[in-house]
């Protein structure tokens, strides 16, 4: 026996269940009544994960499912930490003098990325809302349900679009609309009005899609092989090649300029040159990766599950 509750604590009566939750264990009986203690033997509880990570103004901002956003230098001292949300917040970004979260409980919220005071609270998701983007214009929030909606930057709702499945990447350029699940990216160009848009191309792949200047990158339907495109559309997004080294599914990619940086579920970081599709480097992650942003400088940070942030230098 590890531990034990002392007699006058105990049920008067024969327990009938037990369950743990935040760090207490819950007991009932045949006395009627339900009791719980914070046993010394419990472990400590596991960090909540991150979900998203991004550098703005020399600032590195994550959010959790802690339901917090917490902002650090970019040595990864903390400077502010702030409860965006009640529940888990799937992504961050920042738009002007806006910082946009969106939540699993399917609201976007808005913030003076200055202050942090909260400016506004968007409601017209009917699902959780996991991916944010932006084309420059409008900030583009895609949901579980399958519908992309396109907000200005006080929140108000401008657009929307059908894109059939849940929406775990998103991407927006100009008129062009990207979305991917685990079954193929879809491109779309859209018109401006609810609902309205060409289908433009669809490629075998899935999450996470990672673009930047020419480079398109996202893994193949498998999820172990990076596929590298031409993005941009009068090539049709012509396949430039594909990089192989990944012997677990992909789940964060990232980079700078020419440079792409992936990790899975090998909780292993590797290192790309695009120009030449080959593999420059791998290091060991502390588990598996959520997100990853880099400077063009090469500073990479990377976030994942069990609550960790870490930092990295490419040389």
């Amino acid at each position: 026996m590890v531990c034990s509750v002392p007699d006058e604590k105990q049920h008067g009566a024969d327990g009938e269940g037990v369950t743990i939750r935040d760090g207490k264990v819950f007991t009932c009986g045949d006395d009627g009544k339900v009791k719980f203690v914070r046993p010394k033997a419990l472990g400590p509880l596991p960090e909540p994960d991150v979900e998203a990570v991004i550098i703005h103004n020399q600032r590195v901002l994550t959010c959790s499912d802690a339901g917090k956003v917490k902002i650090f230098d970019m040595d990864l001292k903390l400077i502010q930490e702030f409860k965006a949300h009640d529940y888990a917040v799937y992504d961050v970004l920042v738009f002007n003098n806006t910082l946009f979260t969106c939540c699993i409980d399917s609201t976007i919220k808005t913030w003076d990325v200055n202050t942090l005071e909260h400016k506004n609270t968007i409601q017209k998701h009917e699902e959780a809302v996991r991916k944010l983007c932006t084309n420059g214009k409008l900030v583009f929030a895609g949901d579980e349900k399958g519908e992309v909606r396109g907000y200005t930057e006080d929140g108000v709702l401008s657009v929307w679009y059908g894109v059939v499945e849940e929406v775990w990447g998103l991407y927006a350029k100009d008129d062009l609309l990207f979305s991917i699940r685990d079954r193929g990216l879809t491109i779309q160009q859209v018109k401006g009005e609810d609902n309205k848009f060409a289908h433009l191309k669809s490629i075998d792949g899935r999450a996470p899609i990672y673009a930047h200047g020419e480079w398109l990158v996202f893994p193949d339907t498998p999820g172990m092989t990076l596929q590298v495109f031409d993005n941009n559309k009068n090539t049709q997004f012509a396949l430039k090649g594909e990089m192989k080294g990944h012997e677990m599914i992909i789940t964060a990619i990232g980079g700078w300029g020419d440079h792409l940086l992936s990790a899975g579920w090998d909780s292993e970081l590797r290192l790309w040159d695009l120009k030449k599709l080959s593999e420059l480097s791998k290091c060991k992650l502390p588990d598996v990766p959520n997100a990853i942003a880099a400077t063009d400088q090469g500073e990479i940070f990377v976030v994942g599950v069990g609550g960790y942030i870490c930092k990295l230098k490419a040389t």
